[in-house]
């Protein structure tokens, strides 16, 4: 809702503006009026404007003092002022009390339309900005158990992060590791031996072992956790030295005693050795989930503490294809430039490292082929269509390329086409409600409410698609039909205003001569000479 206050100590003057403009389509729901300084606070006491229209020279409290009054009392409400006297002082006191706007009188009713509907529209924005402030955070406080854990994530699955973003997410999300910390890793494999759980069960005693290892770590740590995409619970603990690492070691027993005890299951624990935040999470990850693999296996209910001294073997894999955002993401969230850079990345990087490696090319190819293969599906399509069916005969890193940025270019070219499809649609779609409902309420909201759309992207929508702003599209539909049913018909005027969505036929008459240089009496004569 957006509600006007029209200010003046000539009632009728207040009057004829309140009634003979059509504020409703500048976003105003309600008008109220006063006939002096006084009675507008009184008003505003009562019922709260967003926007206050006033004359500067009134008796008692005066224009620009009220605006005062108002602005110390209701700091978001908008004024605008209106004076007989082209006055510099005034304009210049008009300034000062933060006025939006200041008019001579008389001013043009499109003029002063034009700088209400910009104030309901700045307001209207402003509660908007702050509503989804709220709303985000709300969002992230009832969130931030999910939150954390996928920054987490993305940490140990090796994704960049400047030092300034990852700080502000730090401090967002309430999380005690800061850049430079010394740390370590706690990585925990829940087991269950005796079958007593059934695997799509496994959340409940899973969110119970997370309470315990976080209740023991508490005592000596602070700590933050996640679940990694084996299912492994990982906790990143501030800390290291050797009198850490025995600590880590006593609370891994207290935990493997304390989970077989209640919960009758069986965990195997890998501490890593210290490091420092977050440089050294992915390594000390990739070192943890090693020593599950390579060291436990099948077997379960094991600590192993990791040593400090560590040589990293030498990795053959093309990292560029398995370090965010993954190709397969890029495609599918239709960013066709980012999926161009990233395909040029993995190139430089096969160039730079594995330059003549068919196996390497090979792993490339296979790798984008996959993330074609689903995209295609995903939309329907079939691989046929994109000799996705069988593999080719790649033999070149030119061939290569050629061949993706080819499939690039055709997929996006397809998807804009179906997105203007789209488009066009929903234009067809506008045209046909105007159309319908032409003599009843065809505002923004109802429209895009009709379409099922946001009132924003309408208008962005139909501009881009037509040409033409929507509200222009709307005054020159009803000013057509007026023409015509003047010409054709014996309606009355205010008849005529009715039936074009205009409750005041005076605005109508207003808006017609505007329009034509006539009113619509005028015309109708014309017409029959």
């Amino acid at each position: 809702m957006m509600k006007l206050l029209i200010v003046d100590d000539e009632e009728h003057l207040v009057e004829s503006m309140t009634a003979s403009i059509a504020w409703e389509t500048a976003g105003i729901t309600s008008v109220f009026s006063a006939c002096s300084g006084k009675q507008a606070m009184e008003q505003m006491d009562k019922n709260a404007a967003d926007i206050v229209v006033t004359d500067v020279r009134m008796p008692g409290m005066n224009g620009i003092e009220l605006i005062r009054a108002v602005k110390q009392k209701w700091p978001r409400t908008v004024s605008i002022l209106l004076t007989g006297h082209a006055e510099f002082e005034y304009a210049q006191q008009g300034l000062k009390a933060k006025a939006a706007h200041y008019f001579l009188k008389p001013v043009k009713d499109e003029e002063l339309l034009a700088a209400v509907s910009d104030a309901a529209r700045a307001l209207q924005a402003e509660r908007e900005q702050m509503t989804a402030y709220v709303q985000s955070q709300a969002m992230v406080h009832r969130n931030l158990p999910i939150l954390r854990s996928n920054l987490l994530n993305h940490l140990i699955q090796g994704r960049m992060w400047t030092e300034r973003k990852l700080t502000e997410q730090l401090q967002l999300y309430g999380l005690p590791i800061g850049l430079g910390d010394t740390i370590s890793l706690i990585l925990i494999r829940i087991e269950d031996p005796q079958k007593r759980y059934d695997p799509s069960d496994m959340s409940l005693p899973g969110f119970a072992v997370t309470n315990i290892v976080e209740e023991l770590v508490s005592q000596h740590f602070k700590s933050w956790s996640c679940e990694d995409v084996y299912g492994h619970l990982l906790f990143i603990v501030n800390g290291g030295g050797d009198a850490s690492g025995r600590q880590l070691e006593q609370t891994a027993d207290e935990m493997r005693q304390i989970v077989s005890r209640l919960l009758h299951l069986t965990v195997s624990v890998i501490l890593s050795p210290s490091g420092t935040f977050p440089a050294s999470v992915e390594e000390l990850y990739q070192r943890c989930v090693a020593t599950v693999r390579s060291q436990i296996g099948y077997d379960n209910d094991f600590v192993v503490q990791l040593g400090g001294h560590h040589v990293k073997p030498a990795s053959l894999v093309v990292a560029s294809l398995y370090s965010p955002p993954l190709f397969p993401h890029l495609l599918e969230a239709g960013n066709w430039e980012a999926a161009r850079e990233k395909l040029q990345e993995v190139l430089l990087e096969w160039g730079t490292k594995y330059s003549g490696s068919h196996e390497h090319l090979s792993e490339i190819y296979y790798a984008l082929k996959s993330a074609f293969s689903y995209f295609v599906h995903k939309n329907g399509g079939l691989l046929t269509n994109y000799r996705l069916h069988t593999p080719l005969d790649i033999r070149s890193i030119g061939e290569l390329e050629y061949w993706a940025t080819g499939l690039l270019d055709r997929l996006q070219h397809e998807m804009n086409t179906e997105l203007s499809a789209s488009r066009h649609s929903v234009v067809a779609q506008i045209h046909q409600f105007v159309q319908e409902h032409l003599s009843e309420d065809v505002s923004l909201q109802a429209i895009a409410e009709y379409v099922y759309m946001h009132p924003t992207h309408v208008s962005k929508v139909f501009k881009r698609e037509t040409g033409e702003n929507l509200s222009d599209y709307l005054l020159r539909l009803r000013m057509e039909k007026a023409v015509f049913l003047l010409k054709d018909s014996k309606y009355r005027v205010y008849e005529i205003a009715n039936r074009l969505g205009y409750k005041n036929p005076t605005y109508f008459i207003k808006v017609f001569k505007e329009h034509f240089g006539v009113t619509p009496q005028e015309f109708r004569e014309s017409t029959l000479l």
